[in-house]
């Protein structure tokens, strides 16, 4: 897997899949629920099972779709609830807080602080 700062979009589908559609299947809910163009090389999309137990990550590489994936033994992913929206941009802490089973929802981190002038 490419390391996850290649990508410049990372795309989190708020709604559980069924892993069994593989790749392809994969592709058609990027396409149709997503509304995404699933050939930009720059996104990673990211879809768990209904269990929340399971994690894929697929994208285009320029030659097919390549995925990655994670199955935990025990416990399950803090998946962000579905708030009417089919995903949810993330950033690349956010990713990586999510596969070290942080809760995104609950965490809260210091806003940036942007001054017009100095004093």
């Amino acid at each position: 897997m490419k390391d996850i700062s290649a990508f410049t979009k990372i795309h989190l589908a708020l709604r559980p899949v069924d892993f069994r559609k593989g790749s392809h299947g994969l592709v058609t809910i990027i396409k149709e629920t997503l509304q995404c163009q699933p050939f930009e090389a720059k996104n990673l999309f990211v879809f768990v099972n209904k269990r929340k137990s399971s994690i894929r990550m697929i994208y285009w590489d320029f030659t097919g779709f390549a995925w990655w994936g994670k199955a935990l033994e025990k416990d399950k992913f803090k998946w962000p609830k579905n708030a009417g929206e089919a995903a949810l941009l993330v950033s690349h802490r956010q990713l990586k807080w999510l596969l070290q089973g942080v809760d995104l929802e609950r965490i809260k981190v210091h806003q940036p602080v942007v001054f017009e002038k100095t004093f």
